[in-house]
């Protein structure tokens, strides 16, 4: 029920049932089973029956029976997935993917590595014994390192080349197994304060097993990364190792040796971060803070009636603008269905007054974005909100009152909204975003069926809002040639005139594949993304414009999702052998964050892998910015997600 004040546009909330399937058994062991498999067919010889096999056959009986399958995170839940009858493969065994199954074996053994570098005391090897063969070696986890960056905040060092010597090549080295081991990490610790607690991420991005001999062997590809406090200030580690093990039938595998393949320090100058966390300092008076911001996606999910509120998963946005008019930023905070829509309001000592309802903003139907820009001309910050269905646009009458001024209908339930005056007629418009389509056979899925998945065309459609004046709009995509590729789950979109002709072109961030970059021609797009080299078959969730390299010309940064099982598996010699170019787009997909340098012609040249931008993680939303106003373009990268008690998939 709507607390007193509080406002509903009235519309049905089950258009908006979408949870995160597809994307977390996309980063699970089982992407192969969600995205086509090796073959796109079952394991042909899955072993013999067991208690865990037993499982897995009632599991895909009960999914086959009425295609309807429970979801990690939802148990509360049934959905209606086309990936349900695969959940009898999540063991990668049973599904023919011995190589997932090892690795999966391997990762839980690294755990012993991130116990031993959380210790006080490095010189307990024990823990380390039950990891490494006796015969294990490795050479130096932290080389001699170089400053390649310095300013008043941090410090960047790097090793040469040259010390990245393998483990092979120190055969000098007389310790070996656990202890050699130890004396290894324990080095890597000396950074960090001996009391301070030091959190460690490992993942394991590639996996190799040898053909069978006298001894079989994987070799992995490791993601490390460390951080904590130091003696100075925080410290982060970030590495990459080469992993060599003995697999063994019925006992876990033994590290061999590690080699390392990259190194990177990053050390605070001093105890002060670059960033802090404000937000009690700054929220914490409010009571919409203390009573509810505090609390996680997982205790609403939990309290809200699923008939109010079916869908809360943290998807929402917010919009930052001066809405008083009085030269400080305000911040408006869209939220999930059945908890209402916030605007703080910033005072002179820096804390906010939570004013929703007095400004009649406090919606409390699903929104997933808001955008403050002056759309009359009037000197003040209107407001647009996207809901279920409408575009709902705010009147700032400049005394501290919204009035909803049009209401723009759309096909589906927008995700975010950009504005930009693309036929330079002195008003801003309103570009629309939209991912599933709402028909009947999208609503209730998985964020959408993309057909296919890597290089969907099936989406919803965007739409293009022209600003007429006097509250009044046009949805001119059609018009002005914005429907060209217009079905491609989109997520994100940024105007730049990036080719320096005085009017704002469009980059659309679309997931399941392909973008789109409209160059405006006086009015009219075409999609010229093709041929520019910018259409970054990914998982697109946001870009950004910018100049990272200082040449004057505008650069794409775009953020996707990094998988380290889709770099796994999707390299597998049998993964999609059938279909090398669906196999590539999946590979694709799997890698992370891209950006794009504009060439001046034209043109775009991804330099992601020499930038070393792409591991982001789930990234969400991504900014250039001058963080520390040296005059150099940094990428800020919003990532995560919602996982319950799983926290496999980050």
């Amino acid at each position: 029920m709507m607390a007193p004040g509080q406002r509903s546009i009235g519309k049905s909330m089950n258009l908006y049932n979408r949870c995160q399937l597809v994307r977390s058994v996309f980063c699970c062991g089982a992407v192969c089973a969600a995205i086509g498999g090796c073959s796109g067919e079952p394991s042909k010889t899955p072993p013999a029956s067991s208690p865990a096999n037993e499982t897995h056959e009632q599991a895909s009986a009960q999914a086959h029976s009425d295609r309807r399958a429970i979801v990690p995170g939802h148990e509360q839940r049934r959905f209606d997935l086309p990936v349900s009858g695969e959940y009898a493969r999540l063991d990668p065994v049973r599904d023919g993917w011995q190589s997932e199954a090892s690795q999966a074996a391997a990762k839980a053994q690294l755990g012993a590595i991130k116990k031993f570098l959380a210790r006080a005391d490095l010189a307990e090897s024990t823990l380390l014994d039950q990891l490494v063969a006796e015969s294990f070696q490795c050479g130096t986890l932290r080389p001699p390192l170089e400053k390649v960056y310095r300013d008043e905040s941090l410090a960047v060092l790097r090793p040469l080349p040259s010390n990245l010597e393998p483990a092979a090549s120190q055969a000098h080295e007389r310790q070996r197994g656990s202890v050699r081991l130890a004396a290894a990490l324990s080095a890597l610790r000396k950074p960090f304060r001996p009391s301070s607690e030091v959190r460690v991420a490992l993942k394991i991005v590639s996996v190799e097993i040898a053909p069978n001999g006298a001894a079989k062997s994987m070799t992995t590809r490791v993601l490390f990364q460390a951080s904590g406090q130091g003696h100075t200030g925080l410290v982060q580690q970030n590495a990459t190792w080469q992993c060599r093990w003995t697999l063994r039938e019925k006992d876990s595998p033994l590290l061999e040796q590690i080699d390392l393949e990259q190194y990177e320090e990053i050390a605070a100058a001093g105890p002060a971060t670059l960033l802090s966390d404000c937000s009690e300092a700054v929220l914490g008076k409010t009571a919409a803070y203390r009573n509810q911001l505090v609390y996680g996606v997982d205790h609403w999910r939990a309290s809200v009636d699923r008939t109010l509120a079916p869908h809360i998963a943290g998807l929402t946005g917010m919009a930052v603008g001066d809405v008083n008019g009085d030269g400080r930023d305000d911040l408006y905070l869209c939220q999930g269905n059945g908890l209402p829509n916030r605007l703080f309001v910033q005072q002179p000592d820096g804390t906010v007054l939570e004013v929703a309802a007095q400004w009649g903003v406090d919606w409390l139907d699903p929104c997933e974005s808001a955008l403050l820009i002056d759309l009359d001309n009037d000197g003040d910050q209107d407001l647009i909100v996207t809901t279920d269905l409408t575009l709902l646009v705010h009147e700032n009458d400049g005394v501290g009152r919204f009035t909803v001024a049009a209401r723009l209908p759309f096909d589906t339930a927008p995700d975010s909204i950009t504005a930009a005056d693309y036929n330079n007629d002195g008003r801003l418009d309103l570009y629309v975003c939209a991912h599933t389509p709402a028909t009947s056979d999208q609503e209730d899925s998985a964020l959408g069926i993309p057909v296919p998945f890597e290089d969907a065309n099936n989406g919803a459609a965007n739409a293009l809002f022209r600003n007429d004046g006097d509250w009044s709009f046009s949805n001119v995509t059609a018009r002005v040639g914005l429907d060209a590729n217009n079905r491609r789950f989109s997520y994100a979109a940024a105007w730049e005139d990036y080719d320096g002709d005085g009017d704002l072109d469009l980059y659309v961030a679309n997931d399941y594949g392909r973008n789109n970059l409209y160059r405006n021609d006086g009015g009219h797009f075409v999609d010229v993304a093709a041929a520019a080299g910018v259409e970054d078959i990914s998982t697109g969730m946001s870009v950004s414009w910018g100049d990272f390299n200082g040449d004057g010309l505008r650069d794409i940064y775009v953020s996707n999702m990094f998988s380290a099982a889709g770099n796994r598996i999707a390299y597998q010699r049998k993964f999609r052998e059938k279909d090398k170019s669906g196999r590539d787009h999946i590979r694709r997909l799997a890698r992370g964050n891209t950006l794009f340098q504009n060439m001046g012609n034209g043109t775009f040249r991804d330099v992601s892998e020499g930038a070393g931008i792409m591991m982001g993680r789930w990234a969400w939303g991504s900014k250039l910015v001058d963080l520390n106003n040296d005059g150099r373009e940094d990428i800020v990268v919003a990532n995560g997600f919602v996982t319950s008690q799983n926290s496999d998939d980050l």
